[in-house]
């Protein structure tokens, strides 16, 4: 497939920092065609994010049953709101530090959400998150959503299930926004890239789905 066309925003991650890039032309999707980019406007947002990994813009979520039975927009409306974990205009990121919280089975790591919106360097402390919940550092703009931390533990929501022990995000490799149904779908690594590794879906809260249909083996 040949794609030639403008991208209007578009996230990069480097070791450990973030930038927006605008204007970046999406080429030729064979890398031995690729063309060079003459300029790139871009500018970093964010830096002190070890390992950082999947990157997404939460996006506006669906507020329709037809499409979910259990709709963001009318079940957690705090949690998209203005400035929230889960305002549409921000970005997760993923991470493989618990910033400070406690770590759970497996190997740390989380979804940090990041107001890309100042026109500053956002410094992230190394442990803004010792609380162990969905902290929060620099004014709101960089906040916990979620991370292999007690806090998330299956557990809390699906006590029933065989994967009790687990948290949704470990070592997080990607991410995909699911703005219908209405969640958050993370996939890891959480022994290492030759370990078992997990998918799951997460509410706004971070922690795994609540009133999962499966009371036995729920994400994840």
């Amino acid at each position: 497939m040949n794609i030639d066309r403008a991208a209007s925003k578009l996230t990069i991650s480097l070791p450990g920092i973030v930038a927006l890039a605008a204007g970046i032309a999406v080429m030729d999707g064979d890398a031995n065609r690729a063309r060079a980019i003459d300029q790139v406007k871009a500018r970093v947002v964010a830096t002190g994010i070890p390992g950082a990994s999947a990157i997404s813009q939460v996006g506006m979520f669906l507020n329709s049953q037809t499409a979910c039975a259990r709709p963001i927009p009318t079940l957690f409306p705090t949690y998209i709101a203005p400035g929230a974990v889960l305002d549409p205009k921000r970005i997760l990121v993923g991470s493989v530090s618990n910033f400070g919280a406690r770590r759970s089975l497996g190997q740390e790591g989380s979804f940090l959400s990041i107001d890309p919106s100042g026109p500053g360097i956002l410094k992230i402390p190394p442990n803004f998150a010792q609380s162990g919940d969905q902290a929060s550092t620099l004014g709101g703009a960089v906040q916990m959503f979620s991370a292999n931390s007690p806090h998330w533990l299956n557990s809390v929501n699906n006590p029933s299930a065989f994967t009790v022990q687990y948290t949704g995000v470990s070592n997080p490799l990607g991410l995909s926004n699911n703005n219908a149904f209405g969640r958050i779908w993370p996939a890891n690594a959480p022994f290492g890239d030759n370990g078992v590794g997990s998918s799951s879906i997460l509410d706004p809260t971070g922690q795994p789905l609540s009133s999962s249909p499966s009371a036995k083996a729920p994400n994840p």
